[in-house]
């Protein structure tokens, strides 16, 4: 939950604190590029010394690391001060999600990729309605309480959650030792790995200019308050696909249907900016999320079927780390057109950066072959 929570928890402490919006952004992409590093390391390292090790270790730095950037806000520290301690939180960001992705190939033999998918899928939907909810949550308690309820909050979430994940030990994967003389090659140099992360990389630029687009779209409708609606279509049609991807015996392979919903995602992004009414830009939001809900379940079995046990964690984590920078660059972007030319034209970002993702795909075709 905390990671559908932190930035717009972050934004409405600091902007309640110090009026300028500049300030909370930079705050924001600081945690964001810190986190595109720490986490494949955290992961590299839950390979080699299990997840309850960095977890152990990860997690309490990053509470402390939080509650003294709240104490440095709400003392009036110098701004130097903030920085320094999100940058320190968000050394301590550990991805979850990969660790629970690599539990379920911990407990479902790697061959059964139907039921493996399911559990993919499963994720999926959790992830979409935690992305819905958080913000949603984060927003009300902020709202109904104080600035930094939203970041305590998290917190709490923390408190509450890692422990539950880290004693669990009937899934926690056993640690798996390359044997005597094996040589292990860097998992950055697999081409399964490449052909799932490099498009999702690119097409993470998609996701930000969506959100900044999409609230200056309704702004200029004036309905402003619509936008959280609207994205929230975005999102059900992520969780709705995902349960119809997961109960679904396919005939049609993983990486079919990986190449198929980003190519998906693409087409109807390129009705965006031809659209002039908020309802039916909802409904083509709610038709994309329908494809992007099942990608990563769909493209994860194609990596870990092809990295070895001792490098899963890691792999599943690099799948998705890079997609935070091409957010930040396509949220700096998307803010430049939009100020120059409006909202219909920075619509046309989604299919850039999804038009990219596909072109990325073409060296690696033959590695969406399960």
């Amino acid at each position: 939950m905390p990671v559908a929570m932190d930035t717009i928890a972050i934004i409405l402490f600091v902007h309640s604190v110090e009026s300028r919006y500049s300030i909370a952004g930079a705050l924001t992409a600081v945690a964001a590029f810190t986190t595109v590093f720490s986490s494949p390391l955290w992961s590299k390292v839950a390979d080699q010394r299990g997840q309850a090790f960095v977890l152990k270790i990860a997690i309490p730095l990053r509470i402390l690391a939080i509650i003294t950037f709240v104490l440095l806000v709400k003392n009036g520290a110098p701004v130097w001060t903030w920085f320094l301690s999100i940058f320190i939180a968000e050394c301590g960001s550990v991805s979850i999600g990969s660790m629970t992705r690599r539990r379920w190939v911990n407990l479902i033999d790697r061959q059964n990729k139907d039921l493996l998918s399911t559990s993919y899928a499963f994720e999926s939907l959790l992830d979409e309605f935690v992305y819905i909810i958080g913000p949603i949550i984060t927003t009300g308690i902020v709202a109904a309480t104080e600035p930094v309820a939203g970041l305590l909050l998290g917190i709490c979430f923390l408190v509450v959650g890692v422990p539950l994940i880290a004693t669990h030990r009937n899934s926690d994967p056993a640690i798996e030792k390359p044997e005597f003389g094996e040589k292990i090659k860097s998992v950055t140099r697999n081409k399964k790995l490449q052909a799932v992360g490099i498009p999702l990389t690119i097409a993470g630029g998609c996701f930000s200019a969506v959100n900044i687009s999409v609230v200056a779209f309704a702004t200029e409708k004036s309905m402003a308050s619509s936008a959280g609606l609207v994205l929230g279509a975005w999102a059900a049609g992520g969780a709705v696909s995902a349960i119809i991807n997961g109960a679904i015996r396919w005939k049609i392979s993983h990486g079919n249907r990986y190449l198929g919903y980003l190519a998906g995602m693409t087409v109807i992004a390129l009705s965006f900016p031809f659209i002039n009414n908020i309802y039916l830009l909802a409904l083509a939001l709610f038709l994309q999320g329908m494809c992007i809900g099942p990608l990563l379940p769909n493209g994860l079995p194609l990596v870990t079927n092809a990295v070895p046990a001792s490098q899963m964690t890691h792999a599943i984590t690099l799948v998705t780390s890079g997609i935070p920078l091409t957010g930040a660059l396509s949220s700096f972007i998307s803010g430049k057109i939009i100020d120059s030319y409006g909202a219909s034209t920075g619509l046309w970002l989604p299919f850039v950066f999804l038009f990219l993702a596909c072109a990325s795909t073409i060296p690696y075709l033959r590695e969406y072959r399960d």
